[in-house]
């Protein structure tokens, strides 16, 4: 299986989950906070409060596909 996460030049940890509730959508999660978990799409799907669930599923979202991350 493919790796689902990636690092950016700036060294943040990029990663495949889902944003709220919407959990057919898979995006591009940039971490923010490792401990804590925090993680904002790179698309910027959802609110700054919206829960993020990492998955080892691929990126489906067409927004997150079209910014290169790697």
């Amino acid at each position: 299986m493919r790796s689902t996460s990636t690092m950016t030049d700036e060294g943040t940890r990029i990663v495949a989950g889902t944003v709220g509730d919407a959990v057919l959508t898979v995006h591009k999660l940039r971490v923010l906070d490792e401990r804590a978990g925090k993680r904002r799409a790179v698309c910027g799907a959802g609110k700054p409060t919206d829960e993020t669930d990492e998955w080892a599923r691929a990126v489906n979202c067409p927004a997150c596909l079209d910014i290169e991350t790697d």
